[in-house]
């Protein structure tokens, strides 16, 4: 598929859609909250993502009863990304924002955007939402290298490695805190978890 121009992708907020919010050179971006008109435009957000269930096999059942709820409040957010004169949806990240932390739970850039600095894009647009550079994000360890260049960027901290939390597959890294409290702390300061069962949520 022919490679989207950068100037020609917008990110914006789904509960701004119909604001048409920017997030450009300038980070000209801003959070409306306003509601959400549109319920086919959540439903193409999640598609991009469905896939994701062969890791986190309950993740539609969480974008849809846990983090769409959580955006009608200061809690939550999802943002997305699309060409300028186009519907189809290029990007997405869900948010959230809470006592406890504050999450990049999903994040997600088409195949035909990567190397566009799409990914850094939503990642500072989460960054403005979440008001931290720290933000806890877990993600399989086969996926390590996709996600390299954002974590040295940011200079995001490996702090737990959880073995059977979503699936018997994958490892799933987590940066800048900790999904659980059974672990122990390797020489490096990472904490180590075998085997939690029973969690197959994306929080």
């Amino acid at each position: 598929m022919e490679k989207m121009q950068r100037n020609r992708i917008i990110v914006m907020s789904i509960m701004s859609y119909y604001a048409r919010q920017i997030f450009d050179e300038t980070k000209g971006y801003e959070f409306r909250k306003s509601p959400l008109k549109d319920q086919d435009l959540a439903k193409r957000i999640y598609e991009i993502t469905d896939f994701i269930c062969e890791d986190y096999p309950k993740h539609r059942e969480w974008y849809f009863h846990k983090q769409l709820p959580r955006i009608f409040t200061p809690n939550g957010e999802i943002l997305f990304a699309r060409a300028d004169d186009d519907t189809t949806i290029l990007a997405m990240a869900c948010l959230k924002k809470d006592e406890e932390e504050k999450k990049i739970c999903t994040l997600y850039v088409s195949d035909q955007c990567r190397g566009q600095h799409l990914g850094t894009r939503m990642v500072e647009a989460s960054i403005d939402f979440l008001e931290t550079t720290k933000p806890l994000i877990t993600l399989a360890d086969y996926k390590l290298p996709m996600f390299q260049p954002i974590i040295d960027k940011y200079g995001w901290e490996l702090t737990e490695v959880v073995e059977g939390l979503y699936n018997d597959k994958a490892k799933e890294l987590c940066f800048n805190g900790t999904l659980t409290k059974q672990a122990n702390m390797n020489e490096q300061g990472v904490y180590l978890v075998k085997k939690i069962k029973d969690n197959n949520s994306n929080t």
